[in-house]
């Protein structure tokens, strides 16, 4: 009991973080059932319920009930902090100073039902629908500015009186819904091999984009001189396949592949602006926003997982998961890898222990690779399973001011940090 107090304190006492570019690649497109997601993200071979039709269909042929529906809840906190380069009177660098520190919560939600069946000379077929998020682009900042006043004797002020603030905000959350279906071969002897595929359809979304400049006083001394902005795009409907196997080597070693096709949904105008001198994306320049409509790609994933279970009861099992996933060069983005680790240990009480770790390479060019923890647990009560999980990384790189102001010498890039925390609650239901 003690220890999963603990990790339920870990996951809420946690920094949190966005990403400044969700604006233009979206989040990362890996949102799976919590078993799989805490297990380090090991969806492949470890999604359970209906999230099988977004990673591993093959995998509805392997079900043991006849039908089941399950509904999720995915919580996306953030912390972000922006920092200028402090110098002494003899320009040595002194430290860098917060100016901004921004916090943002987003949720989101999925459900589904699935079922399979035995069919008579050739084994075990299942079926199942998803409905969830892909990804979203949403991204919130906010910054306070202020001046200065001269106070005269005996006069009670601020020397640094708030003047203003500077916000920036986006919007769009593309929804997908799955159908697929799995047949576990049984015709095949001693192999135990399963096959699946599904279609996946993204609905028409529409994103949004707001810049407002909120002035407190005629002098806009220190305040970004950029017009206030409110445009929406609707990005259209698309779709991609995605087809899967696994196979049983041993009754202790469980191997999977799987390929989901890219996707790409562009409005027929649109444009955006790449810094030639860092290779990230840009919002403003020359005091204009210069984003208008939206080109989004989900890129093509491959993946390869190997799954270990002990042979005492289940009492274990380690987990490797490699994901290659792809561009093809689309808005100078470059092809990656994640690498994932995950395990889980079921206790004499019958409560599992899960755990993981994730290492994934950036796609954009200037970014640095990412780290990502991952822990849950779960609680069977009948035919009710109840999971949670939770996932903790960090980033930290350089960017220009995001609201540039006349006559600011800065010329060092600002300290951008920011983490993410993503907490996910799921309960799952078999007839």
């Amino acid at each position: 009991m003690h220890y999963r107090l603990l990790i339920l304190f870990f996951s809420l006492t946690l920094l949190s973080g966005q990403s400044l570019f969700n604006r233009f690649v979206g989040t990362d497109p890996f949102t799976g059932s919590s078993r799989s997601t805490a297990m380090g993200n090991t969806h492949l071979l470890n999604s359970t319920g209906s999230s099988n039709v977004r990673f591993n269909p093959a995998n509805l042929g392997q079900m043991q009930s006849r039908f089941g529906f399950d509904f999720q809840v995915n919580r996306s906190s953030v912390f972000e902090r922006w920092s200028m380069p402090v110098r002494d009177s003899f320009g040595e660098f002194l430290t860098h100073a917060d100016y901004v520190a921004n916090e943002f919560i987003f949720y989101g939600a999925s459900l589904g039902l699935f079922g399979s069946t035995k069919i008579p000379g050739i084994g075990i077929a299942g079926m199942g629908f998803h409905y969830g998020p892909l990804t979203h682009f949403n991204y919130q900042y906010s910054e306070e500015v202020r001046g200065s006043y001269r106070i005269e004797d005996g006069e009670y002020a601020s020397k640094d009186p708030i003047v203003g603030y500077q916000n920036l905000q986006t919007d769009g959350s593309p929804i997908m819904t799955s159908l697929g279906g799995g047949i576990q071969l049984a015709f095949l002897g001693d192999i135990d091999l399963c096959i699946g595929g599904a279609i996946n359809l993204i609905q028409s979304t529409k994103s949004t984009d707001k810049v407002s400049i909120d002035t407190l006083y005629s002098d806009v001394i220190n305040l970004s001189t950029l017009l206030d902005m409110n445009a929406s795009t609707d990005m259209p409907s698309s779709n991609f396949m995605a087809l899967s196997t696994t196979m049983k080597l041993f009754s202790w070693v469980n191997i999977g592949l799987s390929w989901e096709d890219k996707m790409e949904s562009s409005t027929s105008i649109y444009s955006l602006q790449i810094d030639s001198t860092n290779g990230l994306f840009q919002y403003f320049d020359d005091g204009s926003y210069v984003i208008n409509g939206i080109d989004y790609m989900k890129p093509e994933i491959k993946s390869l997982a190997v799954s270990l279970i002990s042979d005492l009861e289940n009492m274990m099992s380690i987990d490797f998961e490699l994901d290659q996933v792809s561009y093809n060069s689309h808005l100078n983005l470059k092809d990656y890898k994640q690498y994932k680790f995950g395990f889980e240990y079921i206790t004499q009480m019958g409560t599992p222990i899960r755990g993981g770790l994730v290492y994934r390479q950036a796609a954009i060019l200037a970014m640095k690779p990412v780290s990502m923890f991952t822990f849950g647990s779960g609680k069977s009560i009948g035919n009710l399973k109840i999971d949670y999980a939770g996932t903790y990384s960090f980033q930290s790189f350089n960017y220009p001011d995001l609201f540039p102001v006349e006559g600011d010498i800065r010329s060092k890039y600002d300290l951008v940090r920011d983490s993410q925390l993503h907490l996910q609650l799921a309960a799952t239901y078999k007839f």
